[in-house]
């Protein structure tokens, strides 16, 4: 079972922008509020299907994976604590 994508990324241009991975065209918004909300719906009409959520600098907001059956799985990666120097 081959598991899809659905990617939330700021382009170069400074547009929120809805990456899947089984499409060629991206999906362009205005927020990123608004980005996460459609990247939602078009992962849960292609299960199993990963949804990855990045912000301005590329970090990770959101990582889910949503199977087969449309249970959501949080996956977010550990958190590290920055030291102030």
């Amino acid at each position: 079972m081959s598991v899809k994508t659905a990617r939330v990324e700021l382009n170069a241009r400074g547009i929120w922008e809805i990456v899947l991975s089984d499409q060629r065209q991206t999906i362009l918004c205005s927020t990123l509020g608004e980005a996460s909300s459609e990247a939602r719906r078009c992962a849960a009409d292609r299960r199993p299907c990963e949804l990855i959520v990045r912000d301005a600098y590329h970090r990770v907001l959101d990582c889910e994976l949503i199977t087969a059956r449309g249970e959501w799985r949080r996956r977010l990666p550990p958190t590290t604590s920055m030291r102030a120097r």
